[in-house]
């Protein structure tokens, strides 16, 4: 609870909760506010879908940059050396760590999606709470996925110039380079290698996020899909879903850890 507490004050007296609040509801009510200009009603869905396609290109960056910046100014402080002197474990340090950004940032981007869904009750036909849901959650899991992932990159770089290199550069590896590679490679897959194609495209938690929220929202629906891209699919979404939870997460937490315990607390 100490560190959930320190955690609240640093981020909610920080810039970035103002800019991850400001970017979530401005980019919503852009979105939302033009469907009510049609002549013809407009599903809840369709923005739902149109928002969180939009979230995708800046909240994985701030989650990433949240927790980059936390791991890392832990070791420019010497917080953790001295919390392992009063007896906690590296292992300890951070899955507390990461369970305390989780709880401080998802309440904050849960209450912005809130207020940016403040439209949608004129602006579309039907407001499904089941839908905004589904959404919530897909938020939700992007989050945590690269909060993870930014908690090891500041476990691994402590120079704020070199870790704001990183950040961009993972960001935009998940944003452009891996639909590019993608994209290059597909004309020459064949059928013996459609698997390895899918697992590989389904490992980029922004693809697994958005096939989820897709496929429960019925944007894709199987019955529809030809046998050609019926291969390149999982039936099941969850498992997409937890598989990519728990490569990334607890992948990420593990190095973080290893990567801490070989470095030693008592330098950078």
């Amino acid at each position: 609870m100490i560190m959930i507490a320190k955690e609240w004050k640093e981020f909610y007296r920080s810039a970035l909760f103002i800019i991850t609040a400001g970017l979530i509801i401005v980019s919503g009510w852009f979105v939302l506010f033009p469907y009510g200009g049609m002549d013809i009603p407009v599903a809840f869905r369709t923005g739902i879908v149109s928002v969180f396609q939009v979230s995708v290109y800046f909240l994985p960056l701030l989650a990433t940059v949240y927790g980059a910046f936390s791991m890392a100014e832990e070791k420019n402080q010497r917080t953790l050396p001295m919390l392992v002197a009063r007896g906690m474990t590296i292992n300890q340090f951070v899955l507390r760590k990461y369970i305390s950004l989780v709880t401080v940032f998802v309440p904050a981007i849960l209450a912005a999606y809130v207020v940016a869904m403040i439209p949608a009750k004129s602006v579309f036909a039907d407001f499904p709470p089941q839908e905004f849901a589904l959404f919530a959650i897909s938020t939700i899991l992007l989050t945590v996925i690269f909060i993870a992932i930014g908690m090891l990159l500041g476990s691994v770089i402590s120079q704020k110039l070199t870790l704001v290199g990183f950040i961009i550069g993972t960001w935009l590896a998940f944003i452009y380079f891996i639909d590019l590679l993608l994209m290059y490679w597909l004309p020459n897959v064949a059928m013996k290698d459609v698997l390895g194609f899918s697992i590989i495209y389904f490992l980029s938690p922004l693809h697994a996020v958005q096939y989820f929220l897709f496929i429960k929202l019925n944007v894709y629906e199987f019955s529809d899909m030809s046998v050609l891209y019926d291969h390149f699919t999982f039936q099941s979404p969850w498992l997409v879903l937890i598989g990519n939870m728990v490569i990334w997460v607890a992948g990420t937490i593990g190095l973080s850890i290893l990567v801490l315990k070989r470095k030693g607390v008592s330098h950078d």
